[in-house]
């Protein structure tokens, strides 16, 4: 679960979804893809944001790899991460922590940043959204290879309709209103029947141009962006999550 997240969204990581994120195993096929081709030398350090249960940490590991640091806001993922990792024999370094305030984390410290399973998308803020790629950045090296993921407004045809009839919701009940800030559609794979209701979590959609600005504005270079059907298909359409992959 991210770090950054507002207490709507880390409440319902801590309880609704819990299972389904403490408990997940196995790496996807873009996950699986990035980090065989980016994820390489051993001897290098390791963060890992919104590690949730592990999972991806935990699959570095297996990798090799001894220098691995992850966070997450929520404490019952941290709880549950480190029982793992007494189980099966970690040396992973798993700590509470704010991604938008990397304050456990010391400047040009990693070599390999993850900041997969769409961790920042779960900040409901604009300029903490920001912060946290600032702090991304901050910690890594020179040369890091930094990798994000994030949920894509324009790979979703009814998005603008959503928006709109969203936010006229929001102007009516004297709620902050922003494009890009959805309620969930699903939650643990079921149609979420509240998400028109009031105070609703909220996801931060991004579009590519300006995600990959952003991020060059702050000092990163954009090594590689994709969504996930075009890691294993030669197409311009695009659909499923967009990740992109950065050099400090």
């Amino acid at each position: 679960m991210t770090a950054g997240v507002q207490n709507l969204n880390a409440k319902r990581y801590s309880n609704e979804v819990f299972e389904l994120w403490a408990n997940h195993q196995n790496l996807n096929k873009s996950e699986d893809y990035l980090l065989n081709k980016y994820i390489t030398d051993t001897s290098k350090h390791v963060l890992e944001a919104g590690t949730g249960g592990g999972r991806l940490s935990f699959c570095i590991e297996k990798k090799g790899f001894n220098h691995i640091s992850a966070f997450d806001v929520v404490p019952n993922m941290i709880a549950h991460a480190k029982k793992r990792a007494s189980t099966n024999d970690s040396n992973i370094n798993f700590s509470i922590s704010d991604a938008a305030v990397l304050e456990n984390y010391d400047s040009d410290s990693f070599d390999y940043l993850v900041y997969l399973q769409q961790v920042l998308c779960f900040i409901d803020k604009k300029d903490l959204f920001t912060n946290a790629l600032k702090e991304a950045y901050r910690v890594a090296k020179k040369d890091a290879i930094v990798m994000f993921s994030f949920l894509d407004y324009e790979s979703k045809i009814y998005n603008p309709a959503l928006s709109s009839f969203v936010n006229v919701l929001r102007k009516l009940r004297n709620e902050e209103q922003s494009s890009r800030h959805l309620p969930w559609l699903k939650i643990n794979n079921d149609i979420n029947w509240k998400l028109f209701h009031k105070n609703q979590p909220k996801t931060y959609w991004v579009k590519r141009a300006e995600i990959t600005a952003l991020l060059e504005d702050i000092g990163f270079s954009v090594v590689e962006a994709k969504n996930a059907n075009q890691f294993s298909k030669n197409t311009s359409k695009r659909k499923g999550i967009l990740y992109v992959v950065c050099k400090k």
